[in-house]
């Protein structure tokens, strides 16, 4: 058995089959759930999970754990960088900057708290391809927009207006959806 993740990344490299299968399996659920926030297609987030895992073990002997993290978390980067690259060669995602459409008014958190995870999920995954990008970068990753810029192509303002985009398209589905108020 494998005690942990430096023997696991070292029988990897070794060619074990059954480290490497361990490895996969091992991740494979976060990252298809992960794939499906960007991908929002079962059969497109298995060729970017199968891509990434190409793409770990042809560059695993690269890794180090100084000022990487975790080789999850490596890997989770390497899973979301393949998602958007899968999301480009599709051509699906498309930017505006034009905010001129968006409600400016604040709106308070009120419904949020009788609200399912589920329900959070699905109203994402209705977002248009870029919202729904650069909405989990930003809110679910961590990204900065500085980052997502570099990532998707694109410029800081066109990912910040995509953020707003998404929010108020979130607000408008809470406030039609099942009564949950206003965000």
């Amino acid at each position: 058995m494998i005690l942990n993740e430096e023997d696991l990344v070292d029988k990897c490299l070794k060619g074990d089959r059954h480290a490497q299968e361990f490895l996969f399996n091992s991740h494979y659920q976060d990252l298809y759930l992960i794939s499906m926030r960007y991908l929002s297609d079962h059969h497109d987030a298995e060729d970017a999970i199968i891509q990434s895992f190409t793409r770990v073990f042809k560059s695993l002997k690269r890794f180090t754990y100084q000022g990487q993290g975790s080789l999850g978390k490596w890997i989770r980067t390497i899973l979301i960088n393949e998602s958007i690259r899968l999301l480009k060669k599709k051509r699906l995602l498309q930017f505006s900057d034009d905010v001129r459409q968006l409600d400016t008014h604040d709106h308070e958190a009120n419904g949020l708290q009788n609200m399912q995870a589920s329900d959070i999920i699905r109203m994402i995954e209705k977002l248009p391809t870029g919202y729904r990008t650069v909405f989990n970068l930003y809110v679910v990753e961590g990204y900065a927009h500085k980052e997502i810029a570099q990532m998707l192509g694109i410029s800081e303002s066109t990912s910040k207006t995509q953020l707003k985009k998404a929010r108020h398209q979130l607000m408008d589905q809470l406030n039609n959806e099942k009564g949950y108020g206003t965000i």
